[in-house]
């Protein structure tokens, strides 16, 4: 049985939308709370690339394939130990500007996005996804009421 991810669906389109606002070719969604928001995905290693034509990836190590395939299986699904790099580089490869989550990017992570996406300019996104979040929907609202 697959697993209904409209509701997910819905909130990367939400996002692609912020994206597309800000001239953005990509997303690389790498705070695991944000990618299970955006893909319902509960395992500890995950990042997703949004990209503004809907070819979107998810992106994870071999530790986690079985569990990626059944929880987000509306979304390609890259299996690579350097997760955040292979999608970078997907990215890169037909993108000109990537948004990225600056608050969760270390200087160093933000130095090895610049080597793997040469050539792309890297745009923070700020908090995006957690405005987006902030927002609840009424299948939210209804198990707060409990």
């Amino acid at each position: 049985m697959t697993r209904d991810t409209t509701r997910e669906a819905g909130r990367r389109e939400r996002l692609c939308a912020v994206a597309a606002e800000q001239g953005l070719d990509a997303v690389l969604v790498t705070n695991l709370l944000n990618v299970r928001y955006l893909t319902g995905f509960t395992g500890s290693n995950g990042a997703l690339l949004l990209r503004a034509d809907g070819r979107h990836v998810f992106g994870t190590d071999g530790r986690y394939t079985t569990q990626a395939q059944a929880q987000v299986p509306d979304v390609e699904l890259l299996v690579d130990r350097g997760t955040v790099g292979a999608l970078a580089a997907r990215a890169a490869a037909d993108a000109g500007r990537i948004g990225y989550e600056s608050h969760e990017v270390t200087v160093d992570g933000l130095r090895a996005l610049e080597r793997v996406a040469a050539g792309v300019e890297l745009v923070s996104i700020r908090r995006a996804v957690e405005a987006l979040r902030a927002v609840k929907d009424d299948a939210r609202w209804s198990r707060c009421a409990g």
